[in-house]
């Protein structure tokens, strides 16, 4: 057995001591070509320190084989050594047989380092070089899948899907073509890709991605079956379990959208998301202690949790406790200063309990944000009723009748405050 034959036996052991002890020896008595072919090995097996001491150990004997220079350039991009990288391309000319490869290399250390138009000039000149080769086409394909142009990317992936290439480095070109259509909008054509490749196939986030392009086009069944077939295979995928929940709503199921957003959240206690749609559908289960218990525990995990808060201040004035919800706006006053909605709900509770004038201060604080709301408009008109506004009151129905002109109690509220002006 060689030194590179016992070389690879130690690497694929595990014992990575033995296998650098081997190597030296390989370097002294194994032929070159054994060397570019361990080189090439261990690379593949992920072994890229020592498959690049092999190709600059050849390329100290060998300083005019570019290949070599492309191949340690790609082991140098990928260990970020950008500059290192970057000379060794550079000394390869346009009549060099390693050219193409070059341009390749290139384009991958540019596109690394963000610069997508340097990328694509490398690709274009190796595409103008070797138009059907499979690995530009690719390339081209990547850089601008990378670059959200979606539409370009089609056009490559398309090419390859017709010279029969359905996997490259080991991307599927049907889940790349099908993220590529649902990134123009295009949910029909990314859904027939997904379908030419097995789900069983697929990994999570493709499989979510199929799962959620099926609901789009409201193919309900094929996305809760996708779904339960996710979540088999990564029971804490977390987005699953929202879809989860749409699925269960859309099909009027609140219990089991309670249920999926309670088990999401065993999972990933953090998912806003999870706490806004299963409170939700606990409201619609008619179990308020539910939803209040998933919009508390909410409000307690998420950083931001403003929006639980007011959705918890609604639930508190769907039950008309007007006492705890006061006490849930007065306890978040500080985050919630800037929320309109917190200075409406607020007056809704101080009208209830009687605390007028103060009810009105709020309202008027957000009547520029909800003027053209009759929903606002009408606990306005509530409140100044009692407060004997007539001037304003009768603005308020002016405005609200706009919106509501059929409204046949506040007609009549109207004309009766434009009868005692004139009388």
């Amino acid at each position: 057995m060689s030194f590179v034959q016992k070389v690879l036996a130690a690497v694929d052991q595990g014992d990575l001591t033995s296998a650098q002890a081997l190597l030296q020896k390989a370097f002294q008595q194994d032929t070159d070509d054994d060397l570019y072919s361990l080189a090439e090995a261990l690379n593949q097996r992920g072994i890229s320190d020592q498959a690049a001491l092999i190709y600059q150990h050849l390329l100290d004997k060998y300083p005019q084989e570019d290949i070599l220079k492309v191949n340690l350039a790609e082991i140098l991009v990928s260990n970020n050594q950008m500059d290192a990288a970057t000379d060794l391309l550079a000394q390869i000319s346009e009549d060099s047989p390693a050219y193409l490869n070059a341009l390749l290399t290139s384009a991958d250390l540019y596109q690394s380092m963000g610069l997508y138009e340097v990328s694509e000039q490398k690709l274009l000149t190796a595409l103008k070089i070797a138009p059907q080769e499979s690995v530009v086409q690719f390339a081209m394909a990547e850089l601008y899948f990378t670059e959200n142009k979606f539409q370009l990317a089609i056009t490559f992936y398309e090419k390859l899907l017709a010279a029969q290439i359905t996997e490259m480095a080991g991307i599927s070109i049907h889940e790349r073509l099908a993220a590529s259509y649902a990134g123009t909008g295009n949910y029909e054509q990314a859904v027939q890709q997904y379908r030419q490749v097995q789900a069983a196939l697929l990994n999570t986030d493709n499989l979510y991605n199929y799962a959620r392009l099926e609901y789009e086009l409201h193919n309900y069944s094929a996305a809760k079956r996708l779904v339960q077939q996710l979540l088999q295979q990564a029971p804490d995928y977390s987005a699953a379990y929202v879809l989860a929940v749409r699925l269960a709503n859309q099909q009027h199921d609140f219990a089991t959208a309670v249920k999926m957003a309670q088990l999401g959240l065993n999972y990933d206690p953090f998912n806003q998301l999870l706490y806004q749609m299963g409170a939700k559908a606990a409201v619609q289960l008619g179990s308020l202690a539910t939803a209040q218990q998933l919009l508390t525990t909410g409000i307690s995990q998420v950083s931001e949790p403003g929006a639980l808060i007011m959705q918890l201040s609604d639930l508190f004035l769907r039950q008309n406790d007007y006492t705890a919800n006061l006490k849930l706006l007065d306890q978040y006053q500080t985050t919630l200063a800037q929320e309109p909605r917190y200075h409406w709900n607020k007056a809704r509770s101080l009208f209830q309990q009687e605390h007028v004038d103060d009810a009105l201060q709020e309202m008027l604080l957000v009547y520029q944000t909800y003027q053209a709301d009759p929903n606002y408009l009408r606990d306005l008109i509530q409140i100044l009723q009692v407060v004997q506004k007539p001037q304003l009151l009768k603005n308020a129905l002016q405005k609200y009748l706009h919106y509501v002109p059929d409204d046949s109690a506040m007609v009549e509220l109207l004309d009766e405050l434009q009868f005692s002006d004139e009388n």
